[in-house]
């Protein structure tokens, strides 16, 4: 089992990305759509993100990362991370790559295996690096993600060989660059563990009342403790949280289900209803019935 893995289990994402025979897949990101916010969450994969054009926050290993236009954001398989809109992001439009290192590490162990991609699987490694357009090699590690992209969607003949080819490329650059480095052992913190109760909790019972001293009492600090602690690792504060987290599941369930929104609100753990609409439309810039009705237009055939 990899390190750590019984801790995060509850943060694994369930999707399949790819297939067993490519384990290789590319997604579009866009917000603001049906989210502005996606809560931790980590997977097996090697994630790469480009950056077509907007900005983001992303809030890794308790690190705030803002990717802009250009920026290729890598991290490594396990590596808790979430990511947001804040105020000032007017939207984010990128490519997230999502890169099982099955496509590389073989099943009988060489030195390749064990000298780089069973650290990485391991969570020995640098657990991520941005690469900027001011980055030196940044021309060839977008060339790389680009023609990555081309493959991918082209489909050509061989096209397979063509990705595993430039994923060797990517790796081979980022160690050579130093850009991701493989260390000797890197033991998760008790600090990261502790996050990692409150936030399963909070995944748990958002439709709960939660409160700051529950959370704390949870893992045994005070509640200035727990607060600090938090915002170090996650980029905001616990109740912040809470509320972000509680947003994009009444979101989500406005646009995809014909439930009431006051029956929305009071399952995602808003007990006023006047509260919920006010905190929607600050954080969404619409009311939750305009966010209704906005899917249900885009429902309606265009007219003739």
């Amino acid at each position: 089992m990899e390190p750590g893995k019984s801790d995060i289990s509850r943060y694994v994402e369930k999707k399949r990305h790819g297939d067993v025979l490519l384990p290789f897949v590319i997604y579009g990101t866009m917000m603001p759509t049906i989210f502005t916010f996606y809560p931790l969450h980590c997977h097996e994969e090697v994630e790469m993100v480009l950056v077509d054009c907007g900005s983001c926050c992303y809030t890794i290993s308790g690190n705030d990362v803002i990717l802009q236009t250009g920026d290729l954001l890598v991290m490594m398989p396990w590596v808790l991370h979430s990511f947001r809109l804040r105020e000032a992001d007017r939207y984010f439009l990128a490519s997230t790559y999502l890169i099982s290192l099955d496509m590389l590490n073989n099943r009988s162990v060489d030195i390749c295996s064990s000298r780089y991609f069973s650290p990485m699987l391991n969570r020995v490694c640098s657990d991520y690096c941005v690469i900027t357009p001011e980055t030196e090699h940044y021309e060839d590690f977008k060339r790389i993600a680009v023609q990555m992209f081309d493959a991918y969607f082209d489909h050509h003949v061989f096209f397979e060989l063509k990705l595993k080819g430039l994923i060797d490329d990517l790796f081979f650059m980022l160690l050579k660059d130093g850009l991701i480095q493989i260390f000797e052992t890197t033991p998760e913190s008790d600090d990261v563990k502790a996050v990692r109760r409150v936030v399963d909790y909070i995944a748990e019972n958002y439709k709960e009342n939660i409160t700051l001293a529950g959370l704390a009492q949870l893992v045994n600090l005070s509640e200035t403790g727990l607060s600090r602690l938090f915002r170090s690792v996650t980029g905001m504060s616990c109740i912040d949280y809470v509320i972000e987290y509680r947003l994009s599941q009444a979101m989500s369930m406005l646009r995809t289900s014909e439930k009431p929104i006051i029956e929305i609100a009071y399952e995602t753990g808003f007990n006023n209803i006047s509260y919920f609409n006010r905190t929607f439309k600050r954080h969404f810039g619409q009311t939750p019935s305009a966010c209704r009705k906005g899917r249900q237009d885009d429902k309606e055939p265009a007219a003739e």
